[in-house]
């Protein structure tokens, strides 16, 4: 069953299997990593998504992320007793994170050149850590609520937090810019830098009375340019490796220019969650609130799925 409220129907509302939260492609394109609540993380073969490796993990992965340059991921759990890792796929090694919320972690990112990792909990703390799992510093949101997605800037040591706003600090932990990214309060859910580091975009919650916006903002976190033509909260987007196309789970796939133009839109039987490019950029990977998984075209026509 879908709810809906005044044209806008929220993901959340309509559960009847586990959620697939996240995923990821490795750098070198040959595995995808898929994590959610089913207590396994799951790495997948890239062409065929034929299971290659499974990864006991209790409860909810929430973010997975594939280190730029080595056969490592990063993961972040929530409800669950094991906690935030890093994980090397060619040892099996597991690094737990340590000063983690209790609650968990719904946002995590390696910096551009992979040194350092950053975690944003459910308390609103930020962390930074380096790659062999040492945690170097610790510092606060400008309140304590939960962060949602957290993206390093892809040149700089500079990262964006998303919460109720959107907030810019260094790797110091300096609060650069705080922004309130529309009139209502509503929660944001996504950011992803583009390749560029000159602009990046958010994908927010909407609510019952206020449809869900994709929004496009300079480096000096002035808006570019709001789209609303998603049916349900925008949990995650990914440009591809050229930086000409974003991708966003929404209610469907959509995929979207530099400038915020809708090039191509799929169609999805249930709600998206996770979402991530080929090293090609000929292919995307969708995750779901279904606990389907769709290979897709860089036209957002399906190749494959697994359900």
């Amino acid at each position: 069953m879908i709810t809906i409220f005044s044209n806008h129907s929220f993901a959340q509302d309509t559960i009847e299997k586990q959620i697939l939260w996240t995923t990821d492609w490795s750098p070198d394109g040959k595995f995808i990593a898929i994590g959610g609540n089913l207590d396994t993380l799951k790495i997948y073969d890239g062409k065929k998504l034929k299971l290659h490796q499974s990864i006991p993990i209790k409860s909810t992965v929430t973010r997975v992320k594939w280190h730029p340059s080595k056969n490592s991921i990063a993961v972040a759990t929530q409800l669950s007793e094991d906690k935030s890792s890093i994980i090397n796929l060619d040892t099996n090694e597991k690094i737990e994170l340590s000063g983690i919320s209790p609650d968990g972690a719904r946002a995590l990112d390696w910096n551009y050149t992979g040194e350092y990792l950053v975690v944003a909990d459910n308390d609103g703390k930020i962390l930074i850590y380096d790659i062999k799992g040492k945690l170097i510093r610790s510092f606060k949101n400008e309140n304590s609520i939960s962060i949602t997605a957290v993206d390093w800037h892809p040149k700089k040591n500079i990262l964006i937090t998303v919460a109720d706003k959107i907030r810019l600090f260094d790797i110091q932990g300096n609060l650069i810019k705080s922004i309130k990214h529309r009139a209502e309060e509503v929660m944001l859910l996504s950011v992803a830098w583009h390749k560029s580091g000159t602009f990046f975009v958010t994908g927010d919650y909407g609510d019952r009375k206020d449809r869900s916006l994709l929004q496009y903002w300079n480096e000096q976190g002035e808006l570019i340019k709001s789209s609303d033509i998603s049916e349900a909260e925008y949990r995650n987007l990914a440009w591809n490796s050229r930086g000409n196309r974003l991708a966003t789970a929404s209610d469907t796939l959509r995929i979207f220019d530099t400038k915020g133009k809708l090039i191509s839109e799929g169609n999805s039987e249930d709600y998206l969650w996770g979402v991530s490019w080929s090293k090609e950029g000929n292919r995307i990977i969708t995750s779901s609130i279904q606990q389907n998984i769709i290979l897709w075209n860089n036209r957002a026509e399906k190749i494959l799925s697994v359900e």
